[in-house]
Order: C-alpha cells, then structure tokens, then sequence
C-alpha cells in the first residue's frame, strides 16, 4: 500500500481518563481536542524548552473541543478562559499533552 506525503495540519485528539467523584469513586470521562498538528522538528523543539509549560503549550494550539459539558449537561463552547480552567484540574494537561502526542504520530498496523 502506497502513502501519501500529505498530512492535516488539524488533528483530533481523544482524551479519556477517570477523575474520582466527591465521594472518591472514579468516574471516567472522555473529549475531545481540536488542535493544529505540529511537524516532528517544532514539536520536538517546543519540548526540549523548559520556558513554556504544558497548558501554555497546549493553549498555543488547541482551538476547539467536543465532549466537555457544564454543570448542567450542555456542550460548553470552546475558550480559551474554559481551556485553562480545564487544565486546572490536577494532571489533566498531562493526560492531553500525552494524548496530542499520540494523536500527532503514526502508528503500527493493529493487530486482529
């Protein structure tokens, strides 16, 4: 099968995970990101800086969502205040950094 050296420079980046609830259980939850994809050489050198942290990176180049709700069940329409409160939440910026990573790379063939 041939490739085409053509690649979206907007990509979709699933997030899931669990967060416990007031009363400790975990509940799992799932959105996703729309962000611009960045090149192998930008997104390493973004890395390789310590003068940026991980929100301010993701806030750089997320510019929509889906999936993320208010408290009364409704989709929240994507800001980047909104963004930032989200990233408020204890290792919630990791769990997407480590999503877009993933999402921006190929993969291997899955297996049957």
């Amino acid at each position: 099968m041939s490739f085409r050296l053509v690649v979206s420079d907007t990509i979709t980046v699933p997030v899931a995970g669990r967060l416990p609830d007031a009363a400790g259980k975990m509940q799992p939850f799932s959105f996703s990101l729309k962000a611009r994809r960045l090149p192998a050489s930008e997104l390493k050198a973004s890395v390789d800086t310590s003068e940026v942290t991980v929100p301010e990176f993701l806030g750089g180049l997320v510019h929509g969502w889906s999936g993320v709700l208010d408290e009364e069940g409704r989709e929240l329409p994507f800001s980047h205040e909104a963004l930032g409160q989200l990233f408020e939440i204890v290792g919630m910026a990791g769990l997407a950094f480590g999503a877009y990573i993933e999402a921006c790379g190929a993969r291997g063939k899955e297996k049957n």
